[in-house]
């Protein structure tokens, strides 16, 4: 049993390796006879097992039965104007893509611990700098104010059943948005930040 442990952590490298023979043998093959054909798949990502394919007119749907051996099954998880990939929720609107923080324990029916407790024991400055960190990725993550401030919302509720408080949550907001120029999208100053999440 232990043996098995080992290879375990290897995984995702064979994934890869399995996975970028059949797209790279397929993509050369389309190349030689069709180079616009190829070209389609510019815009197709992959990491691990996770699957996007933008702009592509549809040929990766059309082709993933040629480049995949039919062990391998594929799913479609959503439709053609929205998906998520890894982390990040794109959807289209009008002539331009829109993303915001993706994450799919929030439509588990149940409830999961994904931020620490203040009363756990650690620093209280790792407690601090996990919400400001988290505050940060979604803004990263946000192409739009609503969105940011849709998923901010939901993580400072979490933190304050956690333990944070108003004031506390108030510095951190603030530090944070000094700090990172990214977050100056959603607000003109610290004072508009703070109160549009608090």
């Amino acid at each position: 049993m232990l043996n098995m442990f080992k290879y375990v952590k290897y995984a995702p490298f064979m994934a890869n390796l399995f996975l970028y023979h059949y797209e790279s043998k397929y993509v050369k093959e389309v190349k030689k006879k069709d180079i616009f054909t190829a070209r389609k798949f510019r815009h197709t990502f992959r990491f691990i097992d996770d699957l996007v394919a933008i702009n592509d007119d549809g040929e990766f749907e059309k082709s993933f039965k040629d480049i995949y051996p039919p062990e391998l099954e594929l799913k479609k998880e959503h439709g053609d104007s929205s998906v998520s990939f890894l982390d990040l929720s794109i959807s289209i609107k009008g002539r331009s893509f829109e993303t915001s923080l993706y994450d799919k324990r929030d439509s588990f029916p149940f409830s999961i611990v994904r931020m620490p407790f203040k009363c756990s024991n650690m620093p209280s400055k790792i407690f601090r700098a996990t919400i400001g960190g988290e505050i940060l990725r979604i803004g990263r993550a946000s192409s739009s104010t609503e969105a940011f401030v849709g998923s901010a919302k939901t993580v400072i509720e979490r933190m304050k059943r956690q333990g944070a408080h108003d004031e506390e949550l108030t510095n951190i907001l603030k530090k944070t948005f000094g700090r990172h120029d990214e977050l100056k999208q959603f607000a003109v100053n610290s004072v508009k930040f703070v109160s549009s999440l608090i």
